[in-house]
């Protein structure tokens, strides 16, 4: 009997380190998953939620926000802070005849994906913009998308004439589908407020025909 019962013993002792094995096993494999989580989901074919990041970086965020207000006011010291090259900025003849159509942004939206270098990302920025003489604020999305630089914890957009390599890959970004719907949701609102509103159905008529 006793004998039966050190074998007992001993079997739940070795049940117990079996457990204890396994548990530290599923505890490990659960950590290397949750640290690689996007790879390996990639890798098997597995995907959740757009493949763009809403409003996930809030330097971005307000570089968009700082440099759109400084469009609508033409303020050219600021623009000329948010760009890698700030002499596109030296003839303000554009940005100000802009201004007097698109007076304004608001409730700004960046939607960004890896840019095709580390420390670059593209920014889809989708907006309500305010129009001289049209009570609508339609939705808008800038185009083209910005290219956001970061050097030594500062964001700029980059405005030269980028590679043919950084413009295939940005129109690579462009062409997903995640990123087609925003365009689409844009213009559908576009669309609503153009039936809704005969000044900005006018506005309408003109920017696209």
């Amino acid at each position: 009997m006793k004998a039966k019962g050190r074998k007992n013993r001993k079997l739940k002792r070795l049940l117990i380190v079996i457990w204890i094995l396994f548990l530290a096993a599923l505890g490990g494999a659960g950590f290397y998953y949750y640290k690689n989580r996007k790879e390996i989901n990639e890798d098997l074919g597995v995907t959740k939620g757009p493949a763009y990041e809403n409003n996930a970086n809030p330097n971005i965020n307000a570089l968009v926000i700082t440099y759109l207000h400084a469009l609508g006011s033409c303020d050219q010291t600021i623009l000329k802070s948010c760009v890698t090259d700030p002499s596109q900025f030296d003839d303000m003849t554009l940005i100000r005849n802009k201004a007097k159509v698109i007076t304004g942004y608001s409730n700004i939206n960046c939607y960004t994906m890896p840019g095709n270098t580390e420390n670059s990302t593209v920014v889809y920025v989708v907006s309500n913009i305010s129009i001289a003489g049209v009570s609508s604020t339609p939705l808008d999305i800038y185009v083209p998308p910005f290219y956001v630089i970061e050097q030594d914890g500062n964001y700029l957009i980059d405005n030269t004439t980028h590679s043919q390599e950084v413009s295939d890959y940005i129109n690579s970004c462009t062409k997903n589908a995640d990123i087609q719907k925003l365009y689409q949701e844009v213009l559908d609102d576009q669309k609503k407020c153009a039936d809704e509103d005969p000044a900005f159905a006018e506005f309408y008529e003109k920017l696209y025909n």
